[in-house]
């Protein structure tokens, strides 16, 4: 694996006692947010309110994370409430479709009662130009749906047939496709134009466009119109059938499930990766492929076995070293590979991993024991964070689509060592990753015990990716077109006690031990087409950050960020 002097890569394991130190961290932060409103990162915090129902109109909490709305942001509050801000052309969720972009952010409206711990948007094509939908997941495990699906006329929302009227307001998502009562949900994430939830028994339900990116025999671009259960797994990479013949894989319980742009990903009770999506790939070629069902993913599985040698094991007791499966060729290693690491598969899928067993529930993280601590799915660039805080990138095809999202050395030989089609260790020391649509924030833990350091990763023509422009006589409110950074970098203008990052598509939040919240990147900048960050036509732009160093009893949510983008700002004081 090839490096730089200006990597920050931080060796050393991602030891007990650091866990620790940051957990306690995020523990005192949210003890302290639950006292002034500010949440930490997107759900963690899941202690609502036990009295009451309170109104807070406010935005006194970082954003939900890994939102993939093109111009959208949707903030859950310490009382269980949500709000959106920004463009809101497809329902504000509030019962209207015409709300201004740049109008205040707006309650969404749920019955008396409905407390919501988790929340996701996603565009077509991740776009402003496209319809976007929204989901959010309640203390009940009720899921309630609103906006618009693509390719569907009110169809794929999880609700049945609606009219427009009815998207501009959640609704409950109440059966399954066959009828039966949907069951109680723990989890909730959102691919391009699909819904994914995993209830307490490890079965992931799905609905909306099937077209791509629905794990799911059967279902064309507007049938699936309530949820489908999704545990059947592929044995071949295809985007065909896998509920029969050669392609049927049998059936897995997911210990966890995450979304991503265009590519998705589940990990199985027995400790597996698989993935699927239109850009998909077996982590180790550089071939792209649409795959309809869950396929076990050959790199993915190979790194994290080679990671974890004390759990991964086949059959006769072998583990993954790749020291130890080396042939004469690249060819005859790559075999002895492959085969070493479907023997472990094989093995491993006939049981549970009692550090996998049961349910990861609506967190941004999986804090559990199960090796898998968070994948995640930039264009054509899937992530891998390990619980030993090594972050794995890679992308899946030779186009320049999910380079930028790689955020290490790499090379285009499939065979090397740094290959950018193999998940190789991009940042050691993660603690958790949150996307925009065109960069990535990563926390990294520090060594006391009051939080961690933001590096940041990809475009960053608005600021995006650190905070400031490489060059920092231009302006975060002007455009460095085509600007990338391509290895992790420091966000410009934080502390180092940070304790959780949250991203949309082109804007972040951080929050610190002391409860002070900092911003950056998009003012009215939006996404469009996958990757990018742009400024659209007045219509379109909405307001994301708002400083609420600046709110007052008339002006609640403070001064929102008008320029179309900006550089770290401080955005709530903390109590130091």
């Amino acid at each position: 694996m090839g490096t730089t002097s200006t990597r920050p890569f931080f060796a050393g394991p991602w030891s007990t006692a650091r866990k620790l130190c940051l957990a306690g961290a995020a523990a005192g932060l949210i003890a302290l947010l639950a006292g002034t409103g500010v949440t930490a990162a997107a759900f963690q915090d899941q202690s609502h309110a036990a009295a009451e129902l309170a109104t807070e109109p406010s935005l006194r909490s970082l954003p939900v994370a890994n939102d993939q709305s093109a111009g959208s942001a949707l903030f859950v509050t310490r009382f269980g409430e949500l709000f959106v801000s920004g463009l809101r052309n497809s329902g504000d969720g509030a019962g209207r479709g015409n709300t201004p972009a740049t109008a205040p952010p707006n309650k969404v409206e749920f019955p008396d009662g409905v407390r919501i711990v988790k929340a996701a948007g996603s565009s077509n094509d991740f776009s402003y130009l496209s319809s976007t939908s929204y989901a959010a997941l309640d203390d009940d495990g009720t899921v309630w749906t609103w906006g618009s699906s693509y390719g569907s006329n009110n169809r794929l929302l999880g609700r049945g047939p609606l009219s427009a009227n009815q998207t501009y307001t959640p609704g409950p998502v109440r059966r399954t496709m066959d009828g039966t009562p949907m069951p109680r949900i723990v989890n909730l994430e959102r691919s391009e134009n699909q819904f994914y939830a995993l209830d307490a028994d490890g079965r992931m339900w799905v609905w909306g466009y099937g077209g791509e990116n629905l794990p799911v025999s059967g279902y064309t671009a507007a049938q699936a119109t309530f949820p489908v259960q999704a545990n059947r797994i592929a044995a071949t990479l295809s985007a065909g059938d896998c509920v029969s013949g050669t392609n049927a894989g049998g059936e897995v319980r997911w210990h966890s499930i995450w979304g991503g742009n265009n590519s998705s990903g589940a990990v199985s009770t027995s400790g597996l990766v698989y993935t699927w999506g239109f850009d998909h790939s077996d982590g180790l070629g550089t071939a792209q492929n649409t795959q309809r069902c869950p396929y076990l993913n050959q790199g993915a599985n190979q790194a994290l076995f080679a990671a974890y040698p004390e759990l991964y094991k086949d059959a006769q007791g072998r583990s993954f070293v790749e020291s130890e499966l080396i042939g004469a060729t690249p060819a005859a290693t790559a075999a002895l590979r492959s085969a070493r690491m479907r023997d472990i598969a094989s093995h491993m899928s006939a049981s549970v991993l009692p550090a996998c067993a049961g349910t990861a529930a609506h967190a941004v993280v999986d804090d559990g024991d199960c090796p898998v601590r968070q994948l995640g799915f930039s264009s054509r660039a899937p992530r891998m964070l390990l619980q030993n805080g090594d972050l794995y990138t890679w992308q899946t095809s030779t186009d320049s689509y999910g380079t930028g999202f790689l955020g290490r050395a790499n090379s285009t030989d499939p065979n090397a060592k740094d290959s950018r089609y193999r998940p190789v260790v991009a940042l050691r020391n993660v603690d958790r990753v949150s996307p925009g649509i065109s960069s990535v924030q990563a926390l990294v833990a520090g060594t006391g015990s009051g939080g961690g350091t933001v590096y940041g990763w990809g475009s960053n023509n608005y600021c995006q990716a650190i905070g400031v422009h490489r060059n920092a006589g231009i302006p975060c409110s002007s455009e460095a077109a085509g600007e990338v950074v391509a290895l992790p970098q420091k966000v410009a203008g934080l502390p180092a006690d940070v304790t959780a990052v949250s991203s949309t598509q082109c804007a972040s939040w951080a929050a610190t031990a002391d409860g002070a919240m900092y911003a950056w990147g998009a003012g009215t900048v939006v996404g469009l087409n996958y990757n990018r960050c742009v400024q659209a036509p007045a219509a379109y732009s909405g307001y994301r950050i708002h400083d609420l160093t600046q709110a007052t009893s008339a002006v609640p949510f403070g001064q929102p960020v008008r320029s179309r983008a900006t550089g770290t700002l401080k955005v709530l004081d903390g109590d130091n």
